[in-house]
């Protein structure tokens, strides 16, 4: 039933306002930071530095055994010594999504969109309206998401090739996130609904090969700022209030509420687990701290931990995940058993995890690896 008070309407702007905050910060993390201009290698205390052109905006992405920088003019894939090819790029707010051997890099409300492969790039577009999202799948499948001027949002899906061959129009509704299957047959896109009097996630799945619609599936006061579909297309969900596991046609398998607590990080990239980092409930009265929650396919707590601080981070990579909270760095396996707590020497504004146990780390004054096996 629609709600079409004042008072339904000015709640539903409201709620719209919150999630988009905290979708700003667990997920966009739009905001320009000074991160500094030297990458450094910190091993048993020991340091050493070269330094990379100025630059103010960064973003850093677990690559395997590597991490990924990618910044306003530098496109780096770091090994455990920060050694890396330096490639010259052009983003006035670089983003960045990788899955296997590839990496969409893009510029959040440009036109500029790269895919490379490692760390070769193999096609460039420029798009005719301002990009709002991209991704890539396994097998360099990518999908751009566009702002169109009249309204709505177009995403083009593009073979490894760079060549389209899948257009989908959101002609109505608010674009949020999206997802490519890794077989290149399906895609997932989460919007919110443009019903001024009801706020409504939706969440649609489109099959690239016939254009019909295979699954959708929508919930009342929710939005789905990240979903990722599954190699079986069931489909897993980071909501404003929950995290929802919907099966291949769309029908809900089950839910995991919040239940009031703050989300302040969240992975769900692998497909086995999510985790879910919350402010704990008696932070405000007893000092910071963070309880996190691995989730498994069952939508079961599989595992549990907290540290001190507030998460401000959060890699997955692996069977491993590491959180951050200012300058500490806490690195867990899949069953919350705290494998390593290491230390920056500056608080931790954006981190990697690399497989070796060791953390690539964006701070205020610089870059570094700081390894995880030896500096203790």
């Amino acid at each position: 039933m629609k709600r079409e008070t004042v008072a339904s309407i000015v709640k539903a702007f409201i709620a719209l306002a919150v999630i988009a905050a905290l979708a700003f910060v667990i997920v966009y993390q739009n905001k320009d930071k000074q991160l500094g201009g030297e990458v450094s290698v910190l091993k048993n205390g020991e340091g050493a530095s070269r330094p990379i052109e100025g630059y103010s905006v960064g973003q850093t992405l677990p690559f395997g055994d590597k991490a990924l920088l990618l910044t306003t003019n530098t496109f780096m894939l770091l090994d455990k010594n920060g050694r890396g090819q330096m490639r010259e790029v052009s983003f006035s707010a670089p983003r960045a999504r990788a899955a296997g051997k590839y990496i969409a890099a893009y510029d959040g409300g440009g036109k500029n969109f790269v895919l490379y492969k490692n760390d070769s790039e193999l096609y460039d577009i420029k798009t005719e309206d301002d990009i709002s999202a991209a991704t890539v799948n396994e097998n360099g499948y990518a999908a751009v998401a566009c702002r169109e001027e009249g309204g709505g949002t177009s995403i083009t899906v593009y073979n490894d090739k760079g060549k389209p061959f899948y257009v989908w129009n959101l002609s109505s509704g608010q674009f949020v996130a999206m997802d490519l299957s890794a077989d290149n047959t399906r895609l997932c896109i989460s919007s919110i609904s443009d019903d001024p009097a009801e706020l409504r996630g939706e969440i649609t799945v489109v099959r690239l090969d016939s254009e019909e619609k295979c699954a959708s599936c929508a919930k009342e006061d929710e939005v789905y700022f990240d979903v990722r579909i599954n190699r079986d297309y069931t489909v897993m969900a980071l909501g404003s209030g929950q995290l929802d596991y919907y099966n291949a046609d769309g029908t809900l398998r089950w839910s995991l509420p919040y239940d009031g607590k703050t989300l302040r990080c969240a992975d769900i990239d692998d497909p086995d687990m999510a985790v879910l980092c919350y402010a704990s409930a008696d932070s405000r009265f007893f000092g910071s701290s963070t309880q996190v929650e691995v989730i498994n396919r069952l939508g079961e707590i599989s595992a549990q931990a907290s540290f001190d601080g507030l998460c401000e981070n959060l890699s997955v990579n692996g069977d491993s995940f590491a959180a951050s909270a200012g300058k500490k760095i806490f690195i867990y396996n899949r069953k919350c058993e705290l494998e390593n707590e290491i230390s920056s020497n500056s608080a931790v504004k954006k981190m990697s995890l690399l497989k070796n146990g060791s953390a690539f780390v964006l701070s205020g004054s610089g870059g570094s690896i700081i390894n995880g096996r030896e500096a203790r």
